[in-house]
């Protein structure tokens, strides 16, 4: 014995679809539900846009930026703070935050006559103090997002990435206008290798909160442990 009809036509399974939607509209808590349900729905379709950085900052982000020799400088300062003592100058923290920014320079650090001669043990030390600050940033990033959704946390990656290409056309812009002031192109150009590297790791990242925010979270843990 065949199960019995339910609906001779479309128009009357139509017509109990909407009165059965009607009866669940009326029950407590159904639109609240319904608008947390379509703007779940709408942040899934436009919550993580992954960019795709061009071959020059692949490139660069490929570049040693240390040299061997001096790797055990880069180390060091990494981790800690402290000055740099040079033949002419001592070099503090607020030298180092001052030469891995934007231009213009300090001008007691361009106009240094041994600049190109200390320029490697430089380069080491303010890389060293860059990754530092890196770490401290990546690790406040994610004592402060672990509770954030999806979607804010691609509007705040986003919006670092945008600052980000900013800087790095910056730094280019900067090396080509001053081909005459090494310090300036020097400070310019290891500026852009390390903004480079850190767009690559940004897309990465990226990429990883379009798997879960507990994705992205362990794939910034796992980098910082690295360093």
């Amino acid at each position: 014995m065949g199960r019995k009809i339910k609906y001779h036509t479309q128009e009357e399974r139509r017509a109990a679809r909407r009165q059965r939607h009607s009866e669940k509209a009326l029950m407590p808590g159904f639109k609240e539900a319904r608008r947390e349900a379509n703007r779940r729905a709408y942040a899934k379709r436009k919550i993580v846009v992954i960019p795709d950085p061009s071959d020059v900052v692949l490139s660069l982000a490929s570049t040693e930026i240390v040299e061997y020799e001096y790797e055990h400088l880069f180390a060091h300062y990494s981790v800690c703070g402290d000055p740099l003592e040079l033949a002419s100058i001592t070099l503090t923290n607020a030298d180092f935050q001052k030469m891995i920014g934007c231009p213009p320079y300090p001008s007691h650090i361009l106009d240094l006559d041994s600049f190109e001669k200390d320029w490697p043990i430089i380069s080491a030390v303010i890389q060293g103090y860059a990754t530092r600050m890196y770490v401290l940033d990546q690790t406040a990033l994610i004592k402060r997002v672990v509770d954030c959704d999806q979607a804010s946390l691609s509007s705040e990656l986003s919006k670092r990435y945008s600052i980000l290409m900013a800087d790095w056309q910056l730094f280019g812009d900067t090396v080509r206008d001053n081909p005459h002031d090494l310090p300036t192109e020097f400070l310019a150009y290891q500026s852009r290798l390390w903004t480079s590297q850190r767009l690559t790791w940004l897309v990465d990242d990226i990429g990883r909160l379009a798997e879960g925010v507990d994705v992205f979270l362990a794939a910034l843990d796992e980098r910082i442990r690295h360093f």
